[in-house]
């Protein structure tokens, strides 16, 4: 009976392994040694012009990645002309770029 119970305990913990190591191979985008991030394509110009539109008007927390692979964190506050945005970082620094110098923007979690 005990050897019975040990093989089901066994079996419980490589299932929970499976089940947790698929949950996040399927949910995060996880590379463990691989700090590599020019493989990123860059996103459409349409849609970093959407998000960076919604990002203004419901003044969202971002992630920007530039081309040159900077990121900066922080809310889009002006839109100087339709493809150039101020954003601020903190409260003294501010960084003015245009859509087409961006990889990608993303919401960046609180």
């Amino acid at each position: 009976m005990q050897r019975q119970t040990r093989i089901t305990n066994n079996q419980f913990a490589k299932n929970l392994i499976k089940t947790t190591t698929d949950f996040i191979d399927r949910t995060f985008d996880i590379n463990f040694g691989d700090n590599n991030p020019t493989k990123l394509m860059q996103m459409p110009t349409n849609q970093l012009d959407l998000l960076a539109q919604q990002s203004l008007q419901n003044k969202y927390l971002v992630v920007v990645t530039m081309l040159n692979e900077e990121q900066f964190q922080g809310k889009l506050i002006k839109s100087v002309t339709p493809n150039k945005y101020i954003m601020k970082i903190t409260s003294g620094f501010y960084k003015i770029f245009e859509i087409n110098e961006l990889k990608s923007i993303n919401l960046a979690s609180i």
